[in-house]
């Protein structure tokens, strides 16, 4: 009977350690394994500990030979748009017009600015050099919380409130400007608030500008870290 016992002990421990390392995978978000295979691609290794979802760098890579960025224009050529929830106010398309992609690519230059060039730690370049740093950034999907706030997303003069407005998810790529070599894959999704709000446009682009200075001020931190070793 105590043999019965233990060996039924040990098969539910082996169950439990098999039921965590499958609920581990699962936990690895869609973008995670996206840039994870460009990185195996590539030749980059995951980072420990980053700021980020997912950030993955050359091994040989040598950071601390960069003080200038070669920024190209934020691409929202193929965001898209994911739908969270399944009521009737979210049938309506949610799309990006030119001003929000004009105010997306604002507020991402705004936040490069101020995170990595207004204190001196990085210049601007317009041409490749041996110690420029191109900086490439991509916006992969936007999942927002309730329709748009506009003519074609909700009836006029009705409010929605919402947790948050949604979520976001970025990807950002270093190459060495000279090579062309990819020097570091960098993902991550973000939620856009996460308290009780009206949801409009306003508190969602308040929201999107908060984003991006959290992802500039991050890379900041992961290019001096690179940098130092």
């Amino acid at each position: 009977m105590k043999r019965l016992m233990k060996n039924l002990s040990v098969k539910l421990v082996l169950i439990a350690l098999a039921t965590g390392v499958i609920g581990g995978c699962s936990m690895t978000k869609p973008h995670e394994k996206d840039a994870a295979l460009k990185a195996d691609q590539a030749g980059l290794s995951a980072v420990e500990d980053s700021r980020f979802d997912g950030t993955f760098v050359a091994p040989n890579a040598q950071f601390a030979q960069y003080s200038k960025l070669l920024v190209e224009q934020l691409d929202l050529s193929e965001v898209k748009i994911r739908k969270q929830s399944t009521d009737k106010i979210n049938d309506t398309p949610w799309e990006l017009s030119d001003a929000d992609r004009r105010y997306y690519q604002e507020r991402y230059t705004e936040a490069l600015m101020t995170n990595l060039i207004v204190d001196g730690r990085f210049a601007t370049s317009l041409q490749t050099g041996a110690d420029v740093l191109q900086v490439k950034a991509k916006v992969l999907e936007i999942a927002p919380l309730a329709s748009k706030d506009d003519s074609k997303g909700r009836p006029t003069m009705m409010k929605v409130y919402s947790e948050g407005m949604g979520t976001m998810t970025l990807e950002l790529t270093l190459v060495d400007s000279v090579s062309g070599d990819v020097l570091a894959i960098i993902t991550d999704r973000r939620d856009l608030g996460r308290i009780w709000e009206e949801n409009n446009r306003v508190t969602n682009n308040v929201q999107i500008r908060l984003a991006f200075n959290q992802w500039l001020r991050n890379l900041r931190t992961e290019l001096d870290r690179l940098a130092a070793k």
